[in-house]
């Protein structure tokens, strides 16, 4: 029940969740490992930082959630979520720390497809399910 109820505290508010300033690191001269321009709606993901952060983002029918795990082996890892109507798909995807930025265009209107910058034929399938059933 706490799941759903902050399921659609999200989805009615449209706000971020965060992971606290105190459990991230930066090693970026190019700034924080995740931001979002509000005026856009991105979402942007910076490779080049290796830290743990997660945030969600709502649009009009779901939300987005992107959690980086970190540097592996010369990549950034990090979990990809995209959610509509409590149905949510969970994506593991790694990208090259040196590679460009990552970004995810949030849906506007009735829309339910971000737009990302990265293939997610590229990331493994991590699991997915419904919140509203969970």
């Amino acid at each position: 029940m706490r799941r759903f109820m902050v399921l659609l505290l999200l989805l009615l508010t449209g706000c971020a969740q965060d992971v606290p300033p105190d459990r991230l690191s930066s090693n970026s001269a190019r700034g924080t490992a995740i931001s979002f321009d509000e005026a856009t709606g991105v979402i942007t993901v910076d490779p080049a930082v290796d830290s743990k952060r997660k945030i969600s983002y709502g649009f009009p029918l779901g939300s987005v959630t992107v959690e980086t795990l970190g540097h592996k082996e010369g990549e950034l890892r990090f979990e990809y979520t995209h959610e509509v109507e409590g149905g949510y798909t969970v994506y593991l995807c790694r990208v090259p720390v040196s590679g460009p930025l990552v970004t995810i265009r949030l849906p506007k209107g009735g829309d339910t497809e971000p737009v990302t910058s990265f293939d997610l034929e590229d990331c493994d399938f991590v699991r997915q399910g419904n919140v509203l059933l969970e």
